[in-house]
């Protein structure tokens, strides 16, 4: 149901098959439309933990774990009481128990026995994982125990080739897969990629304020911008780079990830990663620097790229709905970490604006000229800009070394070819303030 929304960290390729298959069927439609306004994104705060990092939980991630747990949706729906109202629990389940009629008829008779095989031939590597994953708990100096399983779970894509995704939901790693595949050994990769999320996110609390200081603590001006990627770069360099060399035998030659940034520099510092591991080095003071100093070699414009800036960045918004605005930004540019603060000038965005180091990102669609000019306050780079009706791109470099971008539009229907014009464009002109 997530894929056939189009929610953010779904497979195109099976929300287009899905759409295909059901395109004339007005119940399947009718399912989609109440499945989005259930909110199954309430999120929480691991309190002392540093703010650059993903310290935030959701009930989304427990729900999903809930489903990988969950042999039938009678159980599914008992362990997510608490998690969601009873009410969108009740909806959430009747919803499923319609949607899975229609997702065994087109997806799951059609790729069981495939899926199965699948599943037998990646359990060969059951003992070489373990293995490698210790070398990988290690190298993270995570606080991830064996007491604690990993469930990694499979679901099907029809075909050869297509699009692929794979999320980590605290203990349960959910890896698509396409039935016609036979790289198992990058499917595998995949899945120790996934694991390596969940070993970063699980660092202690000292652990992660040591690395958070490791990155602030260096001068360059590209250290945030290394900060952002380093958890995508690592688990590329580790699942996709070592965990298959060490199975293969030699790295693959292909590219790693689907994304310029992540999959450059996951290559530029693998040769970094697999000296660590092999001396048996955990993540250091000394692996940070070079890390941002291979980063800046390898991308030296990345400060003025949309993309990059956009990877984490803070949302300031005054007219979307849940995660409308993310889905839309999704379908443009690669996020790994994204806030949202809404409306743009309430007291705590504005704390937002003046505290947070992070980039910002705004889109204007109403009362343009006054947000502008509450917004001077802050940014006094824009204090002679009036909004005339045309949609303005602002983008700069602020005093805090934060990129700032500010959308402004007649209204939030012309967002889409603004993003699509940023992602074409892929930088903006520090020598100027208005891109358009």
């Amino acid at each position: 149901m997530e894929t056939s929304i189009g929610s953010h960290g779904t497979s195109k390729t099976l929300e287009k098959f899905i759409h295909e298959n059901t395109k004339n069927d007005n119940e399947f439609g009718k399912l989609c439309e109440e499945y989005k306004k259930i909110n199954l994104y309430n999120q929480f705060k691991f309190d002392g933990f540093p703010e650059d990092r993903n310290n935030y939980g959701n009930s989304f991630d427990i729900i999903s774990m809930n489903a990988v747990n969950s042999s039938n949706l009678e159980e599914f729906k008992q362990k997510n009481l608490g998690l969601i109202t009873i009410s969108d629990n009740e909806k959430l389940y009747e919803i499923l128990k319609n949607a899975e009629k229609k997702y065994d008829k087109i997806i799951w008779r059609e790729s069981d026995k495939k899926l199965i095989s699948h599943l037998e031939e990646l359990s060969k590597y059951e003992k070489s994982n373990a293995s490698i994953f210790q070398k990988f708990n290690h190298f993270y100096d995570s606080s991830w125990t064996e007491k604690t399983p990993f469930n990694v779970v499979i679901y099907p894509i029809l075909g050869s080739k297509g699009n692929t995704t794979a999320t980590p939901h605290i203990n349960a790693l959910c890896v698509s897969i396409l039935t016609e595949d036979k790289d198992r050994i990058g499917v595998n990769g995949v899945a120790l990629h996934e694991m390596c999320h969940v070993l970063y996110q699980n660092q202690s609390k000292e652990v992660q304020i040591q690395l958070d200081n490791y990155f602030k603590e260096n001068q360059s001006i590209y250290s945030k911008q290394a900060y952002t990627y380093i958890n995508e770069a690592l688990a590329t360099a580790l699942g996709n780079g070592y965990a298959y060399k060490e199975i293969n035998g030699k790295l693959d030659e292909s590219e790693w990830y689907d994304d310029e940034t992540i999959n450059g520099f996951a290559k530029a510092i693998y040769p970094l990663v697999e000296d660590y591991l092999q001396k048996k080095k955990t993540i250091d003071k000394e692996f940070i620097d070079k890390s941002i100093q291979l980063f800046s070699e390898k991308f030296p414009n990345s400060i003025y790229n949309y993309a990059q800036s956009l990877n984490k960045t803070i949302v300031y918004y005054d007219d979307f709905e849940g995660n409308e605005l993310v889905n839309q930004l999704s379908n443009y540019f690669q996020i790994s970490n994204i806030n949202q603060s809404s409306p743009i000038l309430h007291p705590y965005s504005i704390e937002s604006i003046t505290e947070n180091n992070n980039n910002q990102f705004f889109i204007i669609d109403s009362n343009q000229n006054d947000t502008l000019k509450s917004l001077s306050e802050y940014f006094p780079e824009i204090k002679e800009v009036k909004f005339e009706k045309i949609p303005l791109n602002l983008s700069l470099i602020d005093n805090k070394k934060r990129t700032i971008i500010m959308l402004v539009l007649n209204n939030k229907s012309e967002l889409d070819l603004q993003l699509k014009k940023m992602k074409e464009n892929q930088f903006f002109n520090s020598k100027q303030l208005i891109q358009n």
